[in-house]
């Protein structure tokens, strides 16, 4: 029986070498790319967990800065959902543990230390810094789970069972060559597909990462917004200028109520700490240095005041409140505050000042009154019971008339007003006629004035009441007062008549009230005073030269 003719022996050794060579190949390609898809899976996982403490840095940024660790925490609960963090952790300037989250059986780290991210074992292990313009603010920890060895291994399961399965057919059948092309070009498919959908997923985490940073931005510039709107508000409610001083350039930030605080007008801006100095008082500019230095160089609260001359030559009074700022290494870098209008609170004191010392001086005036009146009375009066009475009468008459200067906070009161207060205990009208006739023009007298003229009053209303008009129904009582010349005035003279009382006669002598009335009185208005007692009634005629004591008013 004839044999089918066998290969050459160069071939069949040939052969199975190429097919061993061709399957030793593939082997190496299928490592190669098991490797190759390791790596770029392991880029990917570095990537992702890169962006995630990235948008978690981002995101506690305003946390730290304001101290808020509820916000903080809040943000590292919002990574629990995903399910490859294990830990994920934020820490402040120190090193501190701010807020955490951690799986069961993990824990984050009790201090931080910012390194390049890496792979440690099967985890993803990022640490990034939180920080803006500049300055830090803290740290982030984040580790996230990699894909067990048993599940990488089945991932590429089928690479190594596709080159197995092509090794053997080539070694055992030699063909196969189509199959595994065909393998070959859907695995390259799958993971392209696969590389398309982890970078749409990569930048739809990327674009929700940065819109939620700019919410939390835009949270906070609205936060900041409302924050500087209330403290303007208040600041013009208080009209309270508010100003900022650089201590390296001089340079001056001030509001438009400081401006006007300094007397500037509308169209004039402060621009430096000289152009501040130039608008003080002169006697007040050293101080102001002085201070401001002080709190400086102390580290104590400035708080100042000084006269400003305004743009109409107003002298103003301005309170000026402040602290400085100082820089890591105790460099006083800008100094800022309030300023506040203090002209009325000064002029204010001024007043209260003015009226206490003239409470003083009238307390003084009014205790020798009545000392000089119970001196008098007690030499006079027969026995303590007509001292008393006497003396109490007067001390209401001085009541009266301080009641009378109490009402026009004792600026003084119009000569007419100071009659009408003192006659009318001792004017009782019978409703036929009045008692009591008063004629003139309007004089108005000053305090101490005021105050001696009542007594003297007083003193002939009182023995009109007694003796004269007063004491009978039909006994009236007339005052008049004119100037000496109408148009250059020197002089006022008072007349005091009594009519329809009972006949009078000259007392045998001299009391307590004609001495007032006549020594007195003369005395304190530098007049002449003649005292008549006629028989028709008393007749008294006062010449008082015009004086800020007594004067004419318009």
């Amino acid at each position: 029986m004839a044999r089918s003719p066998r290969p050459p022996l160069s071939s069949a050794i040939v052969a199975p070498a190429v097919a061993v060579v061709v399957a030793v190949g593939l082997l190496v390609i299928g490592v190669a790319l098991a490797l190759f898809n390791e790596s770029q899976t392991n880029a990917q996982k570095l990537k992702e967990a890169v962006v995630q403490a990235d948008i978690l840095s981002g995101s506690v940024t305003a946390a730290l800065s304001f101290d808020a660790p509820k916000l903080a925490q809040q943000y590292v609960n919002a990574l629990g959902a995903n399910p490859e963090v294990e830990v994920a952790a934020v820490y402040d300037s120190t090193g501190k543990l701010v807020a955490s989250y951690a799986r069961p059986n993990a824990s984050a780290p009790p201090v931080n230390r910012v390194r390049p991210p890496a792979l440690e074992g099967d985890l993803v292990v990022v640490s990034r810094p939180v920080a803006e313009n500049g300055q830090v603010f803290g740290s982030v920890y984040l580790r996230t789970i990699q894909d067990p060895f048993a599940r990488r291994a089945a991932r590429y399961s089928g690479i190594g069972l596709l080159v197995v399965m092509a090794a053997l057919v080539v070694i055992v059948l030699g063909r196969g060559n189509a199959s595994l092309a065909v393998a070959h070009r859907k695995l390259q498919a799958e993971m392209s597909e696969r590389a398309l959908t982890e970078e749409a997923l990569r930048i739809s985490r990327e674009q929700e990462a940065a819109a939620q940073m700019e919410l939390t931005a835009q949270r906070h510039r609205d936060v900041l917004r409302q924050s500087e709107q209330q403290l303007e508000f208040a600041l013009q409610a208080g009209r309270l200028g508010s100003w900022e001083i650089d201590l390296d350039s001089g340079r001056l930030q001030a509001s438009e109520i400081f401006q006007q605080n300094c007397g500037l007008p509308p169209n004039a801006r402060l621009e430096t700490v000289r152009d501040l100095d130039d608008c003080i008082h002169p006697d007040d500019r050293e101080a102001q240095r002085r201070a401001r230095a002080r709190a400086i160089q102390k580290k104590t609260d400035l708080e100042s005041e000084f006269r400003i001359l305004n743009s109409a030559d107003e002298v103003r009074w301005v309170l000026l409140r402040g602290r400085a700022v100082y820089d890591s290494q105790g460099k006083a870098s800008r100094m800022a505050g309030v300023s506040l209008d203090i002209t009325d609170r000064k002029a204010a004191e001024e007043r209260q000042r003015l009226m206490l010392d003239e409470l003083n001086h009238r307390v003084k005036n009014t205790l020798a009154t009545v000392q000089s009146i119970a001196i008098q009375l007690v030499r006079m009066s027969p026995d303590i019971a007509a001292f008393e009475r006497a003396f109490l009468q007067r001390l209401v008459a001085l009541a009266r008339i301080h009641d009378l200067l109490s009402s026009v906070s004792w600026k003084g009161a119009p000569l007419a007003d100071v009659l009408q207060q003192t006659l009318a205990p001792h004017i009782v009208t019978d409703g036929k006629g009045e008692r009591l006739h008063l004629e003139g023009p309007n004089v108005q007298l000053g305090p101490n004035a005021a105050v001696t003229l009542t007594m003297a009053f007083h003193e002939l209303a009182t023995n009109a009441a007694k003796y004269g008009a007063l004491s009978v129904e039909a006994g009236q009582v007339q005052v008049t007062w004119v100037s000496d010349d109408p148009v250059t005035p020197r002089f006022i003279d008072i007349t005091w008549r009594e009519t329809g009382g009972p006949t009078v006669a000259e007392p045998a002598r001299r009391g307590f009230g004609s001495r007032f009335i006549e020594r007195g009185v003369a005395r304190e208005f530098d007049g002449v005073v003649t005292l008549d007692f006629l028989p028709t009634g008393v007749v008294c005629r006062l010449r008082i030269p015009l004086s800020l004591k007594l004067r004419m008013a318009a």
